[in-house]
């Protein structure tokens, strides 16, 4: 019997059958990676599906499997090792070009004729029983006491706007520069929580409107990485998520009424491909199905507002319109966005907010009126620091707005 610390610090206890079975499940893993690398997240998968329920992906559990493979001598030296990622290259690049192709559009022929069989029989209805079963496991955090605070009636009261930017749950992150996994995503959604609280009472807030900017969840298909840098299947990730904005809604609730509203981003799509994906397709339409039944049935101060477009949203609040974007369909840097979007929809903006790019940016494109990008909740992550070589902190944002004036903060994480 071995065992490791998980990533609540709790030591667990691992059987050898359990021992034989990981190991068995990483070396099968690594056969087919090129680089003869195992995707943590697929394992832990796997040996859920082999009745094991005490497997994880932290550094922990990777280190007792690594040291039990040395102990029984079938963890390959680092020359061996080196040789057998050559080979699998070399492989891996001959199989590509004389096979590769071929299957792959197979398989996109395949995969669309399925879809549109799908959508023409009943549409969703596979994905939503996937949704079904993830619900059942979740037992949805009860409306919280209300707390002593109210706005001071002697002082001016004011309104926030708490926007929720590129949550991206279910994302792993391990590199030097950040760490992600859904327990840190939970904290970090805690610790937001705690910081509006802060500006509620200090800014007099009597009402808050949350609004979703979108990428509320990781996905598995947006990119090729995604399949191995993500905790959970995707109906996991949406079912497990909107729990946490649930909660997220309940703790602000407790001081002041609290309304929601969500719009989908590039990663909340069912097709990574933006063209071909529908306007509906995307995981915020479930999230917000459940937040919208919660609300209604529940003893709650939180109200489901449904969106205007399923990219779009804007509200009114006092005598200032904001609109409201991910940022993927739209450059917000483009000096003429806010004074676009307010002629097509009919709308004096004041401003157009939007997250996407995970960065702050705040670009004045008028008096007193401005274009705005929140941070993210998940940090940077390889693609981020490899590929488009970008570098930002942890942030989210809000609105604080009085009878003449509202302003934009950033709220560090």
């Amino acid at each position: 019997m071995r065992s490791y610390i998980n990533r609540k610090g709790n030591k667990v206890v691992v059987s050898d059958k359990h021992l034989d079975v990981a190991i068995r499940i990483k070396e099968e893993l690594q056969k087919t990676s090129p680089t003869r690398r195992t995707s943590w997240a697929a394992h832990k998968r796997m040996m859920r599906k082999e009745g094991f329920y005490d497997s994880d992906t932290n550094e922990g559990y990777r280190c007792l499997i690594k040291a039990v493979q040395r102990k029984r001598g079938t963890l390959p030296t680092a020359v061996k090792h080196v040789d057998l990622v050559a080979d699998n290259k070399l492989k891996s690049i001959k199989e590509e070009v004389g096979e590769l192709y071929s299957s792959k559009l197979q398989l996109q022929a395949q995969g669309r004729n399925i879809r549109k069989l799908v959508r023409a029989v009943n549409k969703d209805v596979l994905f939503l029983e996937e949704i079904k079963e993830a619900i059942k496991e979740k037992d949805f955090v009860k409306p919280s006491s209300f707390n002593k605070y109210r706005a001071n009636s002697k002082e001016e009261k004011r309104e926030m706007i708490v926007c929720l930017s590129d949550f991206h749950y279910g994302a792993l992150v391990d590199i030097p520069e950040n760490k992600y996994n859904t327990e840190i995503a939970r904290e970090l959604l805690n610790e937001y929580a705690q910081k509006v609280i802060k500006n509620i009472k200090k800014e007099n807030v009597k009402s808050v409107y949350v609004m979703n900017l979108g990428d509320l969840i990781e996905n598995v298909y947006m990119r090729n990485q995604n399949l191995y840098n993500a905790e959970e299947t995707l109906s996991e990730q949406i079912v497990n998520a909107t729990e946490l904005v649930i909660e997220f809604l309940e703790t602000i609730s407790s001081y002041v009424p609290v309304k929601y509203s969500a719009i989908a981003g590039n990663h909340d799509r069912l097709q990574g491909n933006k063209k071909s994906n529908l306007s509906a397709d995307h995981a915020i339409r479930v999230s917000n199905k459940i937040v919208q039944t919660y609300a209604k049935y529940s003893n709650s101060r939180v109200q489901y507002i449904e969106a205007k477009r399923d990219y779009v949203h804007w509200i009114k609040v006092g005598k200032y319109v904001f609109c409201f974007i991910h940022g993927d369909l739209n450059n917000l840097q483009k000096k003429t966005l806010l004074a676009e979007l307010s002629s097509m929809y009919g709308e004096h903006f004041v401003a157009v907010i939007g997250g996407h790019i995970h960065h702050f940016t705040m670009l004045e494109v008028g008096m007193n009126e401005y274009q705005v990008t929140f941070g993210s909740i998940k940090g940077i992550d390889e693609y981020s620091v490899d590929t488009i070589g970008s570098k930002s902190s942890r942030s989210q944002g809000v609105v604080i707005v009085g009878k003449d004036e509202y302003e934009i903060k950033k709220i560090g994480l």
